[in-house]
């Protein structure tokens, strides 16, 4: 089979690595983005549709509030983009622009010649459903990740088309709970644990957004903890992937996010800090516990954080143990073979494969 994983961006490589990891059942797995990376992952086939992240256009996202994808748990609901005029004039007029430049794309990339089309980020190339009527004979998947579903809702043709929906966020599932809990996949191939701890222990935080991962919380208890023992911070911040991994690699003690800003457990930062060795700090919800099963993560709060920090500070052992236990959970839970086969496990159902 060919299977075409369309998303806007090729963001920390999920849908990268799941587009390759299709290779494990002799299928062909196809990356299709609408936008070049900004953290130097792989952009696969690039439709170079207009505007998006240029700088004018993250002015206005800032300016409108769009780059707050905080959603507190109790407003937590499944919303349907498009719900309000002014949201279907600016899809419908963003529409046409995209369709001009897709237009240059489908026959040069032959994109009707695809067995399956897995939407990564809920988008069928466009807002509406003109490609989708053209491809209603062929397998439709769309898959959730980081705070779309959350905050913006889902759409309302890949709703009606879609038959199989997927997210990789713990929070979707009391969103949606008819979606499959799919987590996202990880390759910890070419990551070299780290083997010693510095002499100063220094503590690692990457967010990529820093409201939602609860930065301010993270930097306050932080400042409060130094007044009492001694150790580094490293806030990586505005650096490709690359970069950060080297920056990572020399922590001792990983900090994912806090608060439930957005989403309620760990993202591929968290992955990352566990592959090279390095205990993490995430907050995961009990509703979701069941999801995780045996996760080697420090749980905390916003309110017990900084006691929570104190405490992997001053125990050696108790770092050395999560080690132990993030080591052997991040190179089997997330495993690119084991997440493409759940996937498979789905296509089975449905009789697609």
């Amino acid at each position: 089979m060919r299977i075409l994983h369309l998303s806007f961006e090729n963001f920390q490589d999920v849908p990268g690595l799941l587009s390759r990891s299709h290779r494990f059942f002799d299928d062909e797995g196809v990356l299709m983005t609408m936008t070049p990376s900004t953290l130097g992952f792989p952009n696969g086939i690039m439709l170079n549709y207009p505007l998006l992240n240029s700088g004018l256009i993250r002015a206005m996202r800032r300016m409108t509030g769009r780059q707050n994808v905080n959603v507190p748990e109790h407003e937590l609901r499944l919303r349907i983009k498009g719900e309000n005029i002014w949201q279907r004039t600016v899809f419908k007029t963003r529409d046409i622009i995209w369709l001009n430049q897709l237009h240059k794309s489908w026959r040069r990339f032959n994109l009707s010649n695809f067995d399956i089309y897995h939407f990564d980020g809920d988008l069928p190339f466009i807002f509406g459903d003109r490609i989708l009527k053209k491809l209603k004979n062929k397998r439709i998947v769309t898959h959730f990740f980081g705070s779309e579903l959350r905050k913006w809702g889902m759409n309302p043709f890949l709703k009606e088309y879609a038959q199989l929906k997927i997210t990789s966020e713990l929070d979707h599932t009391k969103i949606d709970p008819s979606l499959v809990f799919i987590p996202i996949s990880f390759d910890i191939s070419g990551i070299t644990p780290r083997q010693h701890e510095n002499k100063v222990l220094r503590i690692g935080h990457s967010p990529t957004r820093r409201s939602a991962k609860g930065t301010g919380d993270i930097i306050k208890a932080i400042n409060n903890l130094k007044k009492k023992i001694n150790f580094e911070f490293l806030l990586i911040e505005g650096v490709s992937n690359e970069r950060c991994m080297e920056l990572k690699a020399t922590c001792d003690i990983g900090i994912d996010n806090i608060g439930n800003y957005a989403g309620t457990g760990y993202g591929r930062s968290g992955l990352e800090f566990l592959a090279l060795g390095i205990p993490t700090i995430v907050e995961i919800l009990d509703d979701y516990e069941y999801l995780l099963p045996d996760h080697p993560f420090v749980k905390a709060t916003k309110r017990n954080f900084e006691d929570v920090l104190y405490n992997l500070l001053m125990d050696a052992e108790l770092r050395r143990k999560k080690r132990e236990q993030g080591l052997k959970w991040v190179n089997d839970f997330p495993a690119p073979k084991r997440i493409i086969t759940r996937i498979y496990e789905e296509y089975r159902r449905l009789g697609w494969v």
